[in-house]
């Protein structure tokens, strides 16, 4: 590899709330649609996933938006 460069940036996903965007990634994030889906018929278990995500996602919330910071990466391959 070379010619590596980094780069930082944020995306910033508007929300009415940390509540609301999770809403929204359950609806169209595949892999936590997948996990919504398979806790159906877990009541308890979907509830402590949504609380976590919750908690977590306020640390990123602010503002009605959840900024989602990011390292990229990019190289010429020989």
């Amino acid at each position: 590899m070379t010619d590596i460069v980094f780069d930082r940036s944020v995306m910033l996903f508007p929300a009415l709330s940390p509540q609301h965007y999770r809403k929204g990634i359950e609806e169209t994030l595949g892999p936590v649609v997948k996990l919504v889906a398979a806790l159906k018929d877990e009541p308890a278990k979907l509830a402590a996933f949504r609380s976590e995500l919750d908690g977590f996602v306020a640390g990123y919330f602010e503002n009605n938006v959840v900024r989602q910071h990011y390292l990229m990466t990019r190289a010429t391959k020989k």
